[in-house]
Protein backbone atom coordinates (compact mmCIF):
# COMPACT_ATOMS: atom_id res chain seq x y z
CA UNK A 1 0.00 0.00 0.00
CA UNK A 2 1.15 3.39 -0.85
CA UNK A 3 0.07 6.42 1.39
CA UNK A 4 1.05 10.21 1.00
CA UNK A 5 1.86 12.33 4.42
CA UNK A 6 2.22 16.27 3.92
CA UNK A 7 3.88 18.27 6.40
CA UNK A 8 6.00 21.28 6.80
CA UNK A 9 9.22 21.22 4.87
CA UNK A 10 12.19 22.42 7.51
CA UNK A 11 15.40 20.77 7.34
CA UNK A 12 15.71 19.56 3.78
CA UNK A 13 15.15 15.85 3.53
CA UNK A 14 16.79 15.16 6.90
CA UNK A 15 13.99 17.27 8.83
CA UNK A 16 11.40 15.54 6.45
CA UNK A 17 12.34 11.94 7.41
CA UNK A 18 13.20 12.90 11.28
CA UNK A 19 9.47 14.21 11.14
CA UNK A 20 8.43 11.14 9.89
CA UNK A 21 10.59 8.50 11.83
CA UNK A 22 9.42 10.46 15.01
CA UNK A 23 5.84 9.33 14.12
CA UNK A 24 6.34 5.47 13.00
CA UNK A 25 6.54 2.33 15.07
CA UNK A 26 9.81 1.32 13.57
CA UNK A 27 9.60 -2.37 14.28
CA UNK A 28 6.92 -2.92 11.98
CA UNK A 29 9.46 -2.51 9.06
CA UNK A 30 12.18 -4.33 7.35
CA UNK A 31 12.88 -2.20 4.95
CA UNK A 32 12.76 1.82 4.72
CA UNK A 33 13.91 3.89 1.94
CA UNK A 34 14.32 7.36 1.92
CA UNK A 35 14.32 9.16 -1.41
CA UNK A 36 14.27 13.23 -2.43
CA UNK A 37 12.88 14.32 -5.46
CA UNK A 38 16.65 16.06 -7.11
CA UNK A 39 16.68 13.89 -9.36
CA UNK A 40 14.36 12.97 -12.90
CA UNK A 41 14.01 8.97 -13.35
CA UNK A 42 15.64 8.21 -16.84
CA UNK A 43 14.97 4.52 -16.29
CA UNK A 44 13.58 1.77 -14.61
CA UNK A 45 14.98 0.70 -11.11
CA UNK A 46 14.61 -2.74 -11.48
CA UNK A 47 18.79 -3.35 -11.86
CA UNK A 48 19.07 -1.08 -8.69
CA UNK A 49 16.58 -3.06 -6.29
CA UNK A 50 17.59 -6.77 -7.74
CA UNK A 51 21.43 -5.64 -6.77
CA UNK A 52 20.10 -4.09 -3.24
CA UNK A 53 17.94 -6.84 -2.44
CA UNK A 54 20.93 -9.58 -3.22
CA UNK A 55 23.55 -7.75 -1.16
CA UNK A 56 23.68 -8.70 2.55
CA UNK A 57 24.39 -4.78 3.06
CA UNK A 58 22.46 -3.06 6.31
CA UNK A 59 22.63 0.33 4.32
CA UNK A 60 22.58 1.10 1.19
CA UNK A 61 22.20 3.82 -1.96
CA UNK A 62 22.31 4.07 -5.07
CA UNK A 63 25.68 6.16 -5.04
CA UNK A 64 28.70 7.18 -3.18
CA UNK A 65 30.92 9.72 -2.76
CA UNK A 66 34.28 10.65 -0.68
CA UNK A 67 33.64 14.15 -1.56
CA UNK A 68 35.05 16.40 1.62
CA UNK A 69 33.17 20.03 1.84
CA UNK A 70 35.57 22.42 3.15
CA UNK A 71 33.11 22.95 6.40
CA UNK A 72 33.18 18.91 7.53
CA UNK A 73 33.98 18.15 10.79
CA UNK A 74 34.98 14.34 9.52
CA UNK A 75 37.80 12.68 9.35
CA UNK A 76 36.67 10.26 6.99
CA UNK A 77 33.90 11.56 4.45
CA UNK A 78 32.64 8.46 2.78
CA UNK A 79 29.08 8.40 2.63
CA UNK A 80 25.82 7.12 0.66
CA UNK A 81 24.42 10.40 -1.18
CA UNK A 82 21.29 11.14 0.63
CA UNK A 83 19.25 11.46 -2.33
CA UNK A 84 18.11 7.28 -2.12
CA UNK A 85 19.34 5.78 0.57
CA UNK A 86 17.92 1.90 1.97
CA UNK A 87 17.59 1.21 5.57
CA UNK A 88 17.66 -2.54 6.26
CA UNK A 89 16.39 -4.32 9.57
CA UNK A 90 19.90 -3.42 11.15
CA UNK A 91 20.04 0.12 9.79
CA UNK A 92 16.81 0.75 11.03
CA UNK A 93 17.22 -0.07 14.58
CA UNK A 94 20.27 2.08 14.95
CA UNK A 95 18.31 5.24 13.23
CA UNK A 96 16.80 6.03 17.24
CA UNK A 97 20.37 6.08 18.80
CA UNK A 98 21.43 7.82 15.66
CA UNK A 99 18.86 10.74 16.48
CA UNK A 100 19.72 10.93 20.19
CA UNK A 101 23.87 11.68 19.47
CA UNK A 102 22.34 13.93 16.84
CA UNK A 103 21.57 17.99 18.28
CA UNK A 104 18.36 17.82 15.85
CA UNK A 105 17.36 21.41 17.65
CA UNK A 106 20.73 23.15 15.98
CA UNK A 107 19.47 22.06 12.60
CA UNK A 108 15.76 22.96 12.68
CA UNK A 109 16.45 26.06 14.76
CA UNK A 110 19.18 27.71 12.02
CA UNK A 111 17.30 30.23 10.00
CA UNK A 112 20.46 30.94 7.33
CA UNK A 113 19.73 28.95 4.09
CA UNK A 114 23.86 28.32 4.02
CA UNK A 115 24.60 27.15 7.24
CA UNK A 116 21.73 24.83 7.62
CA UNK A 117 22.48 23.10 4.31
CA UNK A 118 25.68 22.81 5.73
CA UNK A 119 24.44 21.61 8.68
CA UNK A 120 22.60 18.67 7.02
CA UNK A 121 25.41 17.30 4.68
CA UNK A 122 28.03 17.31 7.50
CA UNK A 123 25.79 15.93 10.12
CA UNK A 124 22.84 13.80 8.57
CA UNK A 125 24.50 13.31 4.68
CA UNK A 126 27.83 12.10 6.28
CA UNK A 127 27.24 12.13 9.49
CA UNK A 128 24.80 8.82 9.20
CA UNK A 129 26.87 6.69 7.21
CA UNK A 130 30.19 7.42 9.33
CA UNK A 131 27.71 6.51 12.10
CA UNK A 132 26.67 3.54 10.90
CA UNK A 133 30.35 2.82 9.64
CA UNK A 134 31.31 3.13 13.11
CA UNK A 135 28.26 0.87 14.75
CA UNK A 136 30.16 -1.73 12.24
CA UNK A 137 27.27 -2.22 10.29
CA UNK A 138 27.80 -2.76 6.19
CA UNK A 139 27.40 -0.36 3.53
CA UNK A 140 27.02 -0.41 0.17
CA UNK A 141 26.32 1.51 -2.95
CA UNK A 142 25.60 0.56 -6.35
CA UNK A 143 27.48 3.13 -8.20
CA UNK A 144 30.69 3.46 -6.56
CA UNK A 145 32.07 6.91 -7.31
CA UNK A 146 35.89 5.91 -6.79
CA UNK A 147 35.89 3.69 -9.73
CA UNK A 148 34.28 6.62 -12.20
CA UNK A 149 36.54 9.28 -10.64
CA UNK A 150 39.65 7.24 -11.28
CA UNK A 151 38.05 6.24 -15.33
CA UNK A 152 36.99 9.60 -16.23
CA UNK A 153 39.21 12.17 -14.04
CA UNK A 154 36.88 14.81 -13.24
CA UNK A 155 37.86 17.98 -11.91
CA UNK A 156 34.69 18.31 -9.91
CA UNK A 157 34.17 15.08 -7.01
CA UNK A 158 30.70 15.21 -7.35
CA UNK A 159 30.18 13.29 -10.22
CA UNK A 160 26.34 13.37 -10.35
CA UNK A 161 27.39 16.86 -11.92
CA UNK A 162 30.43 16.09 -13.36
CA UNK A 163 29.52 13.12 -14.75
CA UNK A 164 25.85 12.92 -15.35
CA UNK A 165 26.50 11.90 -18.58
CA UNK A 166 28.93 9.14 -18.22
CA UNK A 167 27.03 7.53 -15.30
CA UNK A 168 24.12 7.24 -17.57
CA UNK A 169 26.26 5.52 -20.35
CA UNK A 170 27.32 3.19 -17.10
CA UNK A 171 23.37 2.44 -16.23
CA UNK A 172 22.96 4.97 -13.52
CA UNK A 173 18.62 5.22 -13.98
CA UNK A 174 18.76 9.08 -12.36
CA UNK A 175 19.52 12.83 -13.81
CA UNK A 176 19.92 15.22 -10.88
CA UNK A 177 17.91 18.35 -11.90
CA UNK A 178 20.19 20.77 -10.83
CA UNK A 179 22.11 19.87 -13.43
CA UNK A 180 18.90 21.25 -15.37
CA UNK A 181 18.10 24.41 -13.29
CA UNK A 182 21.30 25.47 -11.39
CA UNK A 183 21.76 29.08 -13.44
CA UNK A 184 26.06 29.29 -12.53
CA UNK A 185 28.29 29.38 -15.16
CA UNK A 186 29.54 25.85 -15.07
CA UNK A 187 26.30 24.52 -15.80
CA UNK A 188 25.07 26.85 -18.53
CA UNK A 189 27.06 25.30 -21.62
CA UNK A 190 25.44 21.66 -20.93
CA UNK A 191 22.07 22.31 -21.54
CA UNK A 192 22.73 20.01 -25.09
CA UNK A 193 24.37 17.51 -23.46
CA UNK A 194 21.86 17.12 -20.48
CA UNK A 195 18.97 16.92 -23.26
CA UNK A 196 21.39 14.19 -25.22
CA UNK A 197 21.21 12.64 -22.14
CA UNK A 198 17.31 12.27 -21.45
CA UNK A 199 16.94 11.44 -24.99
CA UNK A 200 20.29 8.84 -25.49
CA UNK A 201 19.60 7.33 -22.21
CA UNK A 202 15.70 8.11 -20.72
CA UNK A 203 13.29 4.98 -21.07
CA UNK A 204 11.34 4.63 -24.47
CA UNK A 205 8.67 3.76 -22.49
CA UNK A 206 8.56 7.51 -21.24
CA UNK A 207 7.83 10.46 -22.84
CA UNK A 208 11.10 11.75 -22.90
CA UNK A 209 10.13 15.30 -24.87
CA UNK A 210 7.39 16.27 -22.23
CA UNK A 211 10.13 15.18 -19.57
CA UNK A 212 12.23 17.73 -21.37
CA UNK A 213 9.70 20.36 -21.81
CA UNK A 214 8.47 20.47 -18.63
CA UNK A 215 12.20 20.98 -16.98
CA UNK A 216 12.62 23.89 -19.29
CA UNK A 217 9.35 25.24 -17.83
CA UNK A 218 10.82 25.09 -14.23
CA UNK A 219 13.28 28.28 -14.35
CA UNK A 220 10.95 31.04 -15.27
CA UNK A 221 8.98 30.28 -12.02
CA UNK A 222 9.71 32.60 -9.58
CA UNK A 223 8.63 31.40 -6.25
CA UNK A 224 8.50 28.15 -4.37
CA UNK A 225 4.92 27.98 -3.87
CA UNK A 226 4.69 27.99 -8.01
CA UNK A 227 7.32 25.21 -8.00
CA UNK A 228 5.61 23.22 -5.38
CA UNK A 229 2.03 23.43 -7.47
CA UNK A 230 3.89 22.64 -10.45
CA UNK A 231 5.47 19.62 -8.97
CA UNK A 232 2.26 18.38 -7.29
CA UNK A 233 0.40 19.45 -11.11
CA UNK A 234 2.68 17.23 -13.22
CA UNK A 235 2.86 13.91 -13.04
CA UNK A 236 5.05 12.62 -16.22
CA UNK A 237 8.25 13.41 -13.82
CA UNK A 238 7.38 11.35 -10.93
CA UNK A 239 4.89 8.93 -11.43
CA UNK A 240 7.16 6.30 -13.10
CA UNK A 241 9.54 6.98 -10.22
CA UNK A 242 6.90 5.92 -8.13
CA UNK A 243 5.41 3.38 -9.95
CA UNK A 244 8.23 1.52 -10.78
CA UNK A 245 9.80 1.68 -6.98
CA UNK A 246 6.40 0.38 -5.37
CA UNK A 247 6.36 -2.32 -8.06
Amino acid sequence: NVCFWYNQNQGYDFGMFYQFIEITDLSCYSQIACINDSNVLLNKLDKVMNWGNATDSDFWGIIDSDEKPWFSSHSNNYHIQSHFMIFNKKAIDKLPGFFRDLNVPDIFNEKNIKKLRRLVIDKWEIGLSQYFLNERLKVASFIESKQLILKYQPKKQNITHSLYYELAAEGYPLLKKKVVWEKKKRFKNDTPLWMQTIKQFGNSDYETNKIIDELLQVPNMQSNYNLKQFVLNKKSLFYSFIQNFYN
